[in-house]
């Protein structure tokens, strides 16, 4: 009986020695921080390399993506035609305002109801003979000089019977930013979903008849954008 009290008693003593010592038992949380590998987004640039023909003898571009910047080639008479379009257009707005115009005439260049090239789109509209020439019977039709009939055309800056030409081109900062909004344009295809697909504009401070057809889109700076419906 004497040596069961005394097991006891020894055993009660270690038991408190070993809690006081070591406490209560705790669970140990190891954190590891575990590297996922997921698919990278890469952006591509584009190039022309097929044309095919659509209704109407009207083409179209098909695009892929550029093998190297080297390869991106953009015509010296389109690169004018669009950097000239967006500076009458949209100089005294912000570079939103810029990009967007620029996007318009991309879409339409999609567009099979327009022309398959951003000059033709810029410059579509009816035309006039001039004088000098259409008194000359004898003259072929590639020394005949044309111009667009006042008010009538796509883009009102290229008919509104004043000059088109940009003075200090290279001091003036819009004209450069206009130029490096095009060449982003024409070569990346870049902020093509900037408009959603908007293939016309006003100004604000007009109301023309045709936006009653089209669906609204967005209101940048001073422009207002549509699209068909």
């Amino acid at each position: 009986m004497k040596n069961y009290a005394l097991t006891a008693i020894i055993g009660f003593i270690i038991g408190v020695t070993a809690y006081y010592y070591l406490g209560i038992p705790q669970t140990i949380t190891e954190i590891k921080e575990v590297e996922k590998i997921v698919e990278r987004v890469v952006v591509v640039d584009k190039q022309v390399i097929k044309r095919v023909p659509v209704i109407q003898k009207i083409e179209r571009i098909i695009y892929r993506p550029a093998r190297s910047p080297k390869d991106i080639v953009v015509g010296t008479k389109e690169l004018e035609c669009m950097s000239l379009n967006i500076y009458r257009e949209a100089n005294n707005q912000s570079l939103a305002g810029m990009i967007a115009v620029a996007r318009v005439v991309m879409n339409r260049v999609k567009d099979r109801r327009y022309p398959d090239n951003p000059c033709s789109v810029i410059y579509e509209g009816p035309i006039r003979e001039s004088w000098k020439t259409r008194q000359n019977p004898n003259l072929k039709k590639s020394e005949r000089i044309y111009y667009p009939r006042k008010n009538r055309c796509q883009f009102s800056w290229y008919c509104d019977g004043k000059k088109d030409e940009v003075v200090n081109k290279k001091d003036n900062i819009k004209w450069r930013i206009a130029r490096d909004v095009a060449y982003s344009v024409l070569a990346y295809d870049r902020w093509a979903g900037m408009v959603e697909g908007a293939t016309h504009y006003h100004a604000t401070y007009v109301k023309p008849e045709w936006r009653k057809k089209l669906k609204l889109v967005a209101k940048i700076d001073d422009h207002i954008f549509y699209r068909w419906q």
